[in-house]
């Protein structure tokens, strides 16, 4: 038994230092998003029309975002059925993903009712870096504390590198919002995944389970930090540490 253990914590060990040393890829810097225009119906409406041709005769991902950019610049709520159509059923995610993007920019109060009947769709659970687009534009499109329950299980719903993108808007909207209600969420997944107990016993996960969820977590949990910091303005290392203080500087 000890020999298991001890081969499973030196499963998920930290990298060596050599892996430690490596420099971390650069990212590209992003545009600034482009503006929006409200536009009234005489506007809305040919754009509409050119958009709906340019879509039924497209057969490929640049035909597709061709038709798309028609809508990019506008914001309309004639719009918000066409692109909800296109984030469930588009057999390209990332098309999905542009229209989930485009999604946001509509009304506010449609585009927020929109994007949250989404992210409970079966029609798109599928797709984690789909639903990551509908966190982010709910983030910014009329997001307030009624709609943490829609989202608030996305997070912990399964732990996997393609689920990593959606946990980290999660994590970008509770900061920006500084979403208390999220504050248990974020305990639970500061610590280091891994086994309690008798690591053979029935109930136990399998070992893939534990790698999938570590190296998962090894992914989100600076930002698991950072928004802990967003929300109490100080850094904890473990759930525990933040327990204690939270204990005796309750969020309000």
């Amino acid at each position: 038994m000890l020999a298991a253990a001890l081969a499973f914590a030196l499963a998920f060990q930290d990298p060596t230092p050599a892996d430690k040393a490596a420099p971390q890829a650069q990212k590209e810097p992003q545009a600034p998003p482009a503006a929006v225009t409200a536009w009234d119906d005489k506007t809305a409406k040919p754009k509409l029309d050119e958009f709906t041709k340019l879509q039924k005769a497209a057969t490929n991902l640049v035909d597709k975002n061709r038709a798309l950019e028609v809508l990019a610049g506008g914001s309309h709520k004639s719009l918000v059925k066409p692109l909800v159509a296109i984030v469930e059923a588009d057999k390209l995610v990332v098309i999905r993903k542009r229209a989930a993007e485009l999604l946001a920019n509509q009304p506010v109060a449609d585009a927020n009712a929109a994007v949250r009947k989404l992210l409970k769709s079966g029609k798109v659970g599928a797709y984690p870096t789909v639903q990551a687009e509908l966190v982010k534009g709910l983030a910014r499109c009329g997001y307030d504390k009624t709609n943490w329950a829609d989202i608030a299980e996305l997070f912990e719903r399964e732990y996997t590198a393609e689920r990593v993108p959606l946990q980290e808007a999660i994590l970008d909207l509770v900061a920006q919002h500084k979403e208390k209600q999220a504050i248990d969420v974020l305990l639970r997944n500061l610590d280091e995944p891994g086994p309690t107990g008798d690591i053979h016993a029935g109930n136990n996960p399998p070992a893939e389970y534990w790698e999938a969820r570590w190296k998962a977590w090894k992914a989100f949990r600076p930002k698991v930090q950072e928004t802990l910091f967003a929300l109490t303005g100080q850094r904890f290392t473990e759930a525990k540490e933040a327990h204690a203080w939270l204990q005796k500087n309750p969020l309000k």
